[in-house]
C-alpha cells in the first residue's frame, strides 16, 4: 500500500502490475486508489499520473462522499425512470386488461409499459415487468450495435463472424476464436459513444488477440479519445 498527496487529502493507492501497456485508474467506496499498469513501470511514473489526474481523482473522492444510499430495486411504476443510451427517461406504467403480455416502447421522450391483469401479485407483476424491459433493452442492443458494427468495420477492415447479446457479469464485450463477438445487453444504457468504444474495442481484438501496443495504437486509429471512454467506463 502506498500513499499520495493529492489537494489537501492524503491518499492510499495500490499498484497491480499486469500485461496491459496503459495505466488504468479505479476508486472504490473505501477511496483507496486502484492502479493497474505495465509490469516494468516505474514508481515515480505512477505517482506523476496519479498527480495529472488530480483534478479527476479529486471530483471522484467528492462523489463517494457525498453518495446516497443504493435506490431501492425498481417498482416499475409511474414517474420512475429507466436509462437508454446515457439519457433517463420517465415511465408510465398502466394495466391492460386486453392484452397477454407486458408491452414496452419508448414514444416521445418516456417510456410506455402496459401489462396484462392476470398477475396474482405485486411481486409476480414487478417480475413480469422486469423481463419484458430486459428484452426490450437486449432486442435494442443487438439493433444499435449491430449499426454500429457496420459503421466501424470498414474503418478496421475486418468482418466478425456472428454477434451475441448476452448477460455478461464481468465483461462489456468479448471476442471468440472463431471471431465471434459478445456484448452485455447494458451497455445500451450508457452513451452511444461509450457502446461505440466497446464496439470497437472487439472489433480490434479480431486483428489481435491481446492488448499489445499494436492493438492500442489501432483502436486509437479509430477512436483517438478511447482512454478516456475507458475511464468511463
Amino acid at each position: 500500500m502506498h500513499k499520495i498527496n493529492l489537494g489537501d487529502k492524503t491518499l492510499n493507492y495500490e499498484i497491480i502490475r499486469t500485461d496491459r501497456k496503459t495505466i488504468g485508474l479505479g476508486i472504490d467506496e473505501s477511496k483507496l486508489i486502484t492502479v493497474r499498469a505495465p509490469k516494468k513501470i516505474e514508481q515515480e511514473k505512477v505517482m506523476s499520473v496519479l498527480k495529472d489526474k488530480s483534478s479527476w481523482i479529486l471530483e471522484k473522492i467528492k462523489e463517494i462522499d457525498s453518495i446516497k444510499p443504493a435506490p431501492k430495486p425498481k417498482e416499475f411504476l409511474s414517474g420512475e425512470k429507466l436509462p437508454y443510451l446515457g439519457r433517463r427517461y420517465r415511465l408510465k406504467v398502466e394495466k391492460d386488461e386486453g392484452i397477454k403480455r407486458v408491452e414496452v416502447k419508448l414514444y416521445k421522450g418516456k417510456f410506455y409499459i402496459e401489462y396484462p391483469g392476470d398477475y396474482n401479485s405485486e411481486s409476480e407483476r414487478i417480475e413480469g415487468i422486469r423481463e419484458a424491459v430486459v428484452d426490450w433493452y437486449r432486442e435494442h442492443a443487438r439493433v444499435k450495435l449491430k449499426e454500429r458494427i457496420e459503421e466501424y468495420k470498414e474503418q478496421f477492415d475486418v468482418e466478425p463472424n456472428k454477434v451475441f447479446i448476452k448477460n455478461q457479469k464481468t465483461r462489456w464485450g468479448s471476442c471468440s476464436s472463431r471471431k465471434n463477438l459478445n456484448f452485455n445487453w447494458k451497455i445500451i444504457m450508457a452513451p452511444m459513444s461509450i457502446a461505440d468504444y466497446v464496439v470497437a474495442h472487439e472489433l480490434t481484438h479480431l486483428l489481435y488477440d491481446n492488448h499489445s501496443k499494436e492493438f492500442w495504437q489501432t483502436l486509437g486509429s479509430v477512436i483517438p479519445d478511447y482512454e478516456e471512454r475507458l475511464e468511463w467506463l
